[in-house]
């Protein structure tokens, strides 16, 4: 059942949901040389897009799980690889480990969730015990200031329910980020999950949306937000 899920997963996603992102980034937001930030990297499919479109871009991945770093690094020389989860402060962090390596989360699990249950009805077995593994933390705060990095022009952060702390991590970078595609839950398999906390942090800090692709069949979207200068 997890290789038919998989397989109809990556067919819509490979040829409707990131095809949607790609049209609309090619003919709404035009960047030059621009600094891209990709949080929660898997295997590079969005960065993939990012460099596809973009000329002379300067990708930075970030994705804990080491497995990944020969598909992202494929990608280009532009490309640089950081086997790191992003949050809130610098440490280290337990993070769960899951059947299928898109949904590895630091985020608490909600276990009464519905839509849980049938998730792990489809996927996984009931008898497998639960995965925890330790991983190194930043903050993008510490990250840009180590780096030197002075502005973000598009940050993408795709971490299963842990969005808002990435966010909170910001601190004075935000101020210098112009575009945010955030993946945002339509689920409670998150505890403690907030989208209002979100939207009120992006609020705050002068984005607003402007476009959002829900994917189809399943309880998530992916969601753009643009910096409104004051």
């Amino acid at each position: 059942m997890k290789t038919l899920f998989l397989y109809f997963y990556n067919l819509i996603e490979d040829n409707f949901h990131l095809w949607r992102i790609k049209r609309f980034l090619s003919k709404h937001i035009f960047l030059k040389d621009p600094i891209i930030f990709d949080i929660g990297s898997h295997r590079g499919k969005l960065v993939k897009l990012m460099n596809d479109l973009y000329e002379n871009s300067s990708l930075y991945c970030f994705e804990p799980n080491k497995s990944m770093n020969a598909s992202l690094q494929k990608i280009g020389k532009n490309v640089k690889v950081f086997n790191y989860a992003v949050g809130q402060k610098n440490g280290e962090q337990k993070i769960l480990i899951s059947k299928i390596d898109l949904t590895h989360t630091l985020s608490k699990i909600n276990k009464d969730s519905l839509y849980l249950k049938i998730k792990n009805f489809v996927i996984t077995k009931s008898e497998e015990k639960v995965v925890y593994k330790k991983i190194k933390v930043i903050s993008l705060k510490n990250f840009c200031k180590i780096q030197k990095i002075k502005r973000i022009d598009f940050l993408k952060v795709d971490v299963e329910g842990y969005e808002y702390e990435v966010l909170k991590g910001a601190k004075e970078i935000i101020k210098n980020v112009k575009f945010i595609m955030l993946e945002v839950q339509k689920n409670d398999m998150y505890a403690n999950y907030s989208k209002n906390k979100i939207e009120n942090f992006l609020k705050k800090n002068n984005f607003i949306l402007i476009k959002s692709f829900d994917f189809p069949l399943m309880f998530f979207k992916d969601c753009i937000y643009k910096k409104i200068e004051n």
